[in-house]
């Protein structure tokens, strides 16, 4: 199978002047501009309480999307299960599916950082076990009727869900994990893989192909069919070299706030980088809803020898960064493309990549781009 191509719909709210709304439109300009040209879906990013991830819903963006769509593949997520009650995220992802059949999925994972569970009531100590607990009570019921749970976190009489969803046993379920031993959890339960840098990006090479050696090894032992692989990855393609770096300060603002979402710090040892993140402790770092970013200032010098992330170069290097990847065993690849720059840069970049990038991968006849 011949590598995907999706984007992103990260909703990162730096300039907090502007109405919301206009970055609402945003994204849907970049689903729609994402139907038109061919790419293979788009990946809803959630989050809450403040500015790095200003979507506090990707299953209702993602009912939009699929409403305004008929081809392309959806992916809320991820969705942090602990926030949630399991049986009315299995409900709703049902009911979305029933919207756009088969093109539906959900990315979930236990949460990487406290911020937004520590304000809903949630102790982020046992974010783990509920997580694992909402995600049996999702699987079951989508194909089981009447079921009842006893569990530590979540309990219920015979329930059935009405309407189970369209897609039998369930829409596309994508595990994020950016940790050895997480994503080895997720290959030996026969999951797909959804994951990013550990860090952030500019994450030197070797790390992801730590992770995928990982993830392959543990699916080959557990028997089961392997899952598929998502990796997220900053892009821009340019022209030229210095194109490719036009917007590279936005994309260092967008790292340094989530460095300080995840209470994290750049670089480390690659031990360091792919081991589980803590939950962090109690840090204020926003002020009325804006992250007071972290203050790194990587530099634009070497960054394809040196990175695997972010990819920020010219089509033939471009191209043959993802066929590595491709060789590697990653079978989508989510570009994140929009960390602050105008909607009309993102979609003029969006018809480069997919004029001089995505035919190189292309199974078929080239959509229509009119």
């Amino acid at each position: 199978m011949a590598l995907k191509f999706w984007v992103t719909a990260p909703f990162f709210y730096s300039d907090m002047d502007r109405p919301w709304g206009e970055l609402l439109q945003d994204m849907l300009t970049i689903v729609d501009t994402a139907e038109r040209l061919g790419f293979e879906g788009v990946a809803i990013n959630e989050n809450v309480f403040q500015n790095y991830v200003a979507n506090p819903s990707a299953l209702a963006f993602a009912a939009l999307a699929a409403a305004r769509t008929t081809r392309l593949r959806i992916l809320p997520g991820v969705v942090v299960l602990p926030s949630y009650n399991p049986l009315l995220i299995a409900s709703e992802m049902a009911m979305l599916d029933h919207l756009a059949p088969g093109r539906l999925g959900i990315g979930v994972a236990r949460g990487g950082g406290r911020y937004q569970l520590d304000r809903i009531g949630v102790d982020p100590a046992k974010s783990r076990e509920i997580y694992e607990e909402a995600l049996e009570i999702i699987q079951k019921v989508w194909v089981e009727d009447n079921v009842t749970y006893d569990g530590r976190y979540f309990s219920f009489p015979r329930t059935t869900l009405v309407p189970k969803p369209a897609t039998q046993p369930g829409p596309d379920l994508w595990v994020a994990s950016q940790s050895v031993d997480g994503v080895r959890k997720v290959a030996a339960q026969g999951h797909n893989l959804l994951t990013a840098p550990n860090w952030g990006n500019f994450e030197p090479h070797g790390d992801l192909e730590a992770l995928l050696e990982a993830f392959n090894a543990a699916a080959a032992e557990s028997g089961s069919p392997r899952g598929e692989v998502m990796v997220y990855r900053h892009t821009w393609l340019g022209r030229t070299e210095a194109d490719a770096l036009e917007f590279f300060d936005d994309m260092v603002s967008e790292y340094n706030h989530y460095l300080a979402l995840t209470q994290t710090v750049s670089q480390g040892t690659r031990e360091d980088r792919l081991k589980a993140r803590g939950t962090g402790e109690k840090v204020e770092f926003v002020e009325a809803g804006r992250v007071v970013p972290a203050n790194e200032s990587p530099s634009s010098e070497g960054l394809w020898e040196k990175y695997s992330d972010p990819v920020l170069t010219t089509a033939d290097k471009m191209i043959e960064r993802f066929k590595q990847m491709e060789a590697m065993g990653v079978d989508h690849l989510a570009c994140l493309i929009a960390w602050g720059q105008p909607i009309e840069a993102v979609v003029a970049q969006m018809e480069l990549m997919a004029e001089q990038v995505l035919p190189a991968f292309a199974e078929g006849p080239t959509p229509s781009r009119a």
